[in-house]
């Protein structure tokens, strides 16, 4: 009885070696770009390319992370083998991203808010203090003052 070879392939794609060297020398290659961006950038920190130097930032953080996201994207595609992965696999490496993107957004939101002190919460924390630009605070009554105020029959009989 003769074996027949293809009765244990494998169902996976095996990416050749030389596939697999070609996007390492560009990994490389990206790399050396990024370093040599980036010594370039401090060379000129007056700005440069006749960029006034917010101009030249916003333009050397552009292309920083255009390298950095070009990187990802071969080491995702090709060492993760997402792109020879079934269409389920690039639909959660995709949302993946997308939830990462909410989060980032999420969490960017929470961390630059300035939150506004609750007069009363706290005799010790600054944040208790009443705000001058805020000018309808005056008017909440402390936690303090609600529990001290004389209980009287004609405030309970209000409220049946």
């Amino acid at each position: 009885m003769a074996t027949d070879t293809h009765e244990h392939a494998h169902s996976h794609h095996i990416t050749p070696i030389g596939h697999l060297f070609r996007v390492f020398i560009s990994l490389t290659a990206l790399m050396v770009g990024t370093i040599w961006w980036a010594q370039f950038a401090l060379a000129h920190p007056e700005g440069a390319l006749g960029l006034n130097r917010a101009g030249f930032s916003y333009l050397n953080n552009i292309v920083a992370m255009g390298i950095a996201v070009f990187k990802a994207y071969l080491v995702i595609q090709i060492f993760m083998g997402v792109k020879f992965a079934s269409n389920a696999i690039k639909t959660y490496a995709i949302l993946g991203f997308v939830w990462f993107t909410l989060m980032f957004i999420m969490f960017t939101d929470y961390g630059t808010r300035h939150w506004e002190a609750v007069k009363g919460w706290s005799k010790e924390s600054p944040l208790a203090m009443p705000r001058a630009d805020l000018p309808y605070e005056q008017s909440i009554p402390s936690r303090e003052e609600i529990l001290n105020q004389p209980h009287t029959e004609s405030s309970h009989e209000s409220g049946h």
